[in-house]
C-alpha cells in the first residue's frame, strides 16, 4: 500500500514539524513550544529510529502539581497515530512483566511503540521491574501454580511519565531526560486569557485528524549522520554523564531525520541525515539541559542551583541552608539533592564543627563552577555545516576535507637559471644571487639561447667581451660543481 496524495503531500512538506508543534498543537496549549518540541520529537521521531541507544527517548515531565504537565503531555501525544499508542493512568510495577509477553502474545512487539504513564509513583519509578523495563526488553522467572514460568517481553517502548513528587536517583537520571514547563505567572496570564477567548468565542479546538493520518505512513529506518565527526568536540567532558548524554543527543538528530524521511535522501539502506535534523535536536538539548555540564536536575535541584549561583559565597550546612535558604522542601529532601549536586560536581562540601560541637558537612558552589558560563551548543552553521537544504550532507562532507585532510605539498624549488642576453653585439649575463638550497641544477640544466628582455637596469646588468663571458662561465661551472660535490 501507498500512501494517499494528501498525506504525501503533508510528509514532504518541509515545515511538517513546525505545522504539528506550532500551528495544530497551538490550538490547544498556550506558550511551551520547546516542550512540545521536545515531547514530539521523542514520541514521533524516538519510535522510528531502528539504530538508537536502547534509552534515549525515555521522557520524564517532572513539575509541580497544577502546572499542566498531564495536559501538555496528552495532547502533544494526540497527533500519534492510535495503534502506536498505549497510555495508563495507573500501573503496578510488576504488571510488565506479563504486559504483552511473548508466550500469550507472540507477533507482539514493543518496539516502535510509545508507553505514556501518567503521575508515577515514586515507588513504581524506583522498581528494579520498571528499570529494566526502561533500559529494554525484559525477561523474568516466576513460580504460578507451583510451577516455573518463563516470561519474556520483547522490544522496548519509548516512554513517556508524568511525575509530581517523585524524586529520581542517579542510575534513573540516565535512563531519563527530565522536562520542566513554564510555571511563570506571565504563563498563566496567558492561560487564563486563553479560555476566556474560547468561551467568548464558544469554540472548542481540534487538532486537524489528517495530520494523525499522514503519520502512519512513517515507517521504522536507519539513520547515518554524515556529519556525525564534527559535532563532539563541542560538547563537555567534565561529567561521565556525557558517555550516555552524547549518544541520545546523536539519537535526536536520527529521531528528526526518520520524522522526516519523506524528505531525506536514502543510501545503501539508511536515511541521510541533514542540517535542519541537527538544528532541531539542539533546540531540544538546550530546553532539557538547563546547566553547562548538560546534567540532567530535577525542579528542586534547579532551585537549589539557582539559590547557590544568586549567592555564589553562600555556605552551609544542611540544617543551616534548610533554615535560612532552602527550605521547600524537607531537610531530608534537601541532603539527598545536595548529595546528588555534589556528586555531579556542581556543589563541593567539606566537613566543620556546627554550634553542637559535631561535624557535619557545609556545603558551597564548587570552585571550578563559572555561573557566568552558561550551555552553548553551536548552530550547525557553526560547527561546519553547509547551507542550503539541498546539499547539505554533501556540504558537511566538503567542509570536513577542506578542514582535516588539506595537505600542504612542499615546492621543489626550480633552478635559477642565468638569462643571457644581448646588446650592441656583445653578450650580456644578468647577475643572480645563487640559490641558498645546496641542491642546484647540473651542467646540463642550464639554459639554452634566452627570450629578448625587454627592461635593461644599468645598475644590475654588466658588460662583457666574449673573452670575459667565457671565463665568467667557466667560473660559474666550478662553484656548481664545489655545490654538487
Amino acid at each position: 500500500m501507498t500512501a494517499d496524495k494528501e498525506s504525501l503531500n503533508i510528509l514532504k512538506d518541509k515545515n511538517l514539524f513546525k505545522n504539528i508543534v506550532e500551528t495544530e498543537l497551538n490550538k490547544k496549549i498556550v506558550g511551551e513550544i520547546e516542550s512540545r518540541k521536545v515531547i514530539v520529537l521523542c514520541s514521533q521521531g524516538g519510535r522510528l529510529v531502528e539504530n538508537a541507544q536502547i534509552a534515549s527517548f525515555n521522557l520524564m515531565i517532572i513539575d509541580g502539581a497544577g502546572v499542566g504537565k498531564d495536559y501538555t503531555a496528552n495532547e502533544s501525544l494526540k497527533p500519534l497515530p492510535s495503534q502506536y499508542l498505549l497510555k495508563r493512568t495507573r500501573i503496578s510495577a510488576t504488571v510488565l512483566n506479563y504486559w504483552h509477553n511473548a508466550k500469550d502474545d507472540p507477533q507482539w512487539t514493543w518496539d516502535g511503540k510509545v508507553l505514556y504513564l501518567e503521575d508515577i509513583s515514586e515507588n513504581i519509578l524506583n522498581h528494579e521491574v520498571f528499570k529494566v523495563m526502561c533500559s529494554g526488553g525484559s525477561s523474568a522467572t516466576i513460580v504460578k501454580d507451583q510451577k516455573i514460568i518463563e516470561l519474556e517481553i520483547k522490544g522496548k517502548p519509548v516512554m513517556i511519565i508524568t511525575t509530581a513528587t517523585a524524586t529520581p536517583n542517579p542510575e534513573l537520571t540516565r535512563r531519563f531526560v527530565m522536562l520542566n514547563l513554564d510555571s511563570s505567572k506571565d504563563q498563566t496570564k496567558e492561560i487564563m486569557k486563553r479560555h476566556s477567548q474560547f468561551r467568548q468565542e464558544g469554540i472548542i479546538p481540534t487538532i486537524d485528524p489528517k495530520y494523525k493520518n499522514a503519520l502512519q505512513w512513517l515507517k521504522r529506518v536507519k539513520v547515518k549522520i554524515p556529519f556525525a565527526d564534527l559535532i563532539h568536540e563541542h560538547f563537555p567532558i567534565d561529567n561521565v554523564i556525557m558517555r550516555t548524554h552524547y549518544p541520545r543527543f546523536l539519537d535526536f538528530i536520527s529521531a528528526s531525520t526518520a520524522f522526516h524521511q519523506f524528505q531525506r535522501k536514502e543510501e545503501k539502506g539508511f536515511v541521510i541525515a541533514e542540517g535542519q535534523d541537527y538544528d532541531l535536536a539542539r533546540d531540544c538539548f538546550l530546553k532539557l539541559c538547563s546547566n553547562k555540564y548538560m546534567i540532567p536536575l530535577t525542579l528542586n535541584q534547579k532551585k537549589i542551583l539557582e539559590i547557590f549561583e544568586s549567592k555564589p559565597f553562600l555556605e552551609g550546612s544542611i540544617a543551616e541552608l534548610h533554615a535560612s535558604e532552602m527550605n521547600f522542601i524537607s531537610d531530608r529532601a534537601l541532603s539527598y539533592n545536595l548529595s546528588l549536586l555534589g556528586s555531579y560536581g556542581i556543589l563541593e562540601s567539606k566537613a566543620k564543627i556546627n554550634q553542637f560541637n559535631k561535624t557535619v558537612e557545609s556545603y558551597s558552589l564548587s570552585k571550578n563552577y563559572n555561573i557566568n558560563q552558561k550551555i552553548d551548543i553551536p548552530t550547525f552553521k557553526k560547527i561546519g555545516g553547509s547551507e542550503g537544504s539541498e546539499a547539505r550532507s554533501g556540504g558537511v562532507k566538503l567542509q570536513q576535507k577542506q578542514t582535516f585532510t588539506h595537505k600542504t605539498t612542499k615546492k621543489t624549488p626550480k633552478p635559477t637559471s642565468l638569462p643571457i642576453l644581448e646588446k650592441d653585439g656583445k653578450r650580456v649575463c644578468q647577475s643572480a644571487s645563487l640559490p641558498s638550497q645546496p641542491s642546484l641544477p647540473s651542467p646540463a640544466s642550464l639554459p639554452s639561447q634566452p627570450t629578448t628582455n625587454t627592461t635593461n637596469n644599468k645598475n644590475n646588468n654588466k658588460e662583457f667581451s666574449s673573452k670575459d663571458f667565457l671565463k665568467n662561465e667557466k667560473e660559474l661551472r666550478e662553484i656548481i660543481k664545489e655545490f654538487e660535490q
